[in-house]
């Protein structure tokens, strides 16, 4: 693999020779996924780099960790799947149940996966790597996206922000709520494609997030009405503002509005509430130490999306008419929306959504090669400092989905073994001993 510049024409003018060395690469990432998972992180530029992240997704939900008893989405989808595997439904009873009336199943994409995995097996496993195929491919592709728009070799501002962006909606959090977390992205991969190239192929991946998670239908609403009013860069950025001021106020006119949609978002979105619906260490905590602190982050965060974004409208973003304004404009105008309708608690969620997109803007922002000015690198390397506990928090989740497994692992070895704790667990226990 190659550290972030490219390597002689001369070396990529034979397919013939790609074609061996990245069946190496990939054969070896089924052998040793976490060691060349590294090693597709020390050279991001390698055209096989974000293939190798697509396996190790893969390879996680092979050693996904079940916390039985927490009451998390992946104790349900397990359940749901052994259940499906003893034949006790029928195709026919399922697609009967989706989408009708008062029925909880409301998305097509996970149950019909977790149905046709169960003609085969009963293991969760093959279930949760069947799941990470295709949040793997949006995934790695949504942070190549990039990655490949970083010239040169970056810098350590620009490394931590496209880690703070490939954790707003982290692997492990995304496999637990499959439906929520592949949603999320495949919109996010529709939406920066279709701003980038104008291919209107993108825009059906984007309402085809819906399939995966019904919710979706607010961002591609909000997508909607972006195309009429993109022009009003400075209003869109006014109500990003007000809703700020707005989040805590109780709009009655917000929630009338809201009654009128064809979809009674707020009862449909209470059935997916599920206050344990993370890993049972943080639901430990979240009674007693962890609600301040995520109280702080999210205000942090906040804070740090209002400042990148007053930031780059003053340097003149909005003068340009490229991608870093429309998403900036998109993610303004989303996150001001989801402001709105903070009193839904599910909805929350759209706010990794909306951070996504600010993130991508300001990553490009300062990738570009006329945005390189010191003035902008300095001021930024101070913002970021913000976004270290919500970035600690989702790698915290993340170790708490998956085992040891993770690392000392492989595909041949995964059908074959189980932890009994997390591997966020297995390193608490590591460091206590040595203190």
């Amino acid at each position: 693999m190659q550290r972030l510049r490219h390597r002689p024409a001369s070396l990529y003018s034979s397919r013939a020779m790609i074609l061996p060395r990245n069946l190496i690469i990939y054969a070896s990432s089924l052998i040793a996924p976490f060691i060349m998972v590294v090693l597709s992180l020390l050279y991001p530029k390698d055209p096989a780099s974000r293939n190798v992240i697509w396996i190790f997704v893969v390879y996680y939900g092979t050693v996904f960790f079940i916390a039985n008893g927490s009451g998390a989405d992946s104790v349900r989808h397990a359940a749901w799947l052994e259940y499906m595997h003893q034949g006790d439904m029928s195709l026919g009873e399922l697609t009967s149940l989706l989408f009708a009336e008062g029925s909880q199943y409301q998305d097509i994409y996970q149950p019909l996966v977790t149905f046709f995995v169960s003609l085969f097996t009963g293991s969760h496993a093959v279930l949760f790597a069947t799941f990470g195929v295709l949040f793997g491919y949006v995934y790695s592709r949504n942070v190549w996206f990039l990655i490949d728009r970083v010239p040169g070799s970056g810098n350590l501002l620009l490394l931590f922000l496209l880690v703070a962006f490939a954790f707003q909606v982290n692997i492990g959090s995304s496999l637990n709520g499959v439906r929520m977390g592949t949603a999320l992205h495949v919109f996010a991969y529709g939406v920066m494609h279709y701003l980038s190239t104008g291919n209107r192929k993108f825009i059906i991946v984007m309402f085809l997030s819906t399939l995966v998670h019904f919710s979706l239908w607010l961002p591609c609403v909000v997508l909607v009405l972006y195309f009429f009013i993109r022009h009003l860069g400075m209003g869109i950025y006014c109500f990003f503002l007000v809703s700020l001021v707005m989040t805590n106020l109780d709009i009655s006119i917000v929630k009338t509005l809201i009654s009128y949609f064809p979809i009674p978002i707020d009862e449909r979105a209470s059935s997916y509430i599920n206050a344990a619906a993370v890993n049972p260490d943080i639901m430990a905590l979240r009674g007693e130490s962890l609600a301040w602190f995520l109280k702080i982050n999210q205000t942090l965060t906040s804070i740090f999306f209002v400042t990148s974004a007053s930031w780059m409208i003053w340097r003149g973003v909005l003068n340009d008419k490229g991608l870093i304004r429309s998403l900036l404009l998109l993610g303004m105008l989303l996150y001001g929306v989801i402001n709105l309708l903070n009193y839904i608690p599910s909805l929350g969620r759209f706010y990794n959504l909306a951070g996504m997109l600010l993130l991508a803007s300001v990553i490009l922002y300062l990738a570009t090669s006329n945005r390189q000015k010191m003035f902008d690198n300095a001021f930024f390397s101070m913002l970021a400092l913000l976004l270290i506990i919500d970035l600690a928090l989702a790698v915290r989740l993340m170790l708490g989905f998956t085992s040891i497994w993770l690392i000392t692992g492989n595909f041949i070895t995964a059908p074959f073994v189980e932890a009994d704790q997390s591997l966020y667990q297995s390193l608490m226990w590591v460091l206590s001993s040595f203190l």
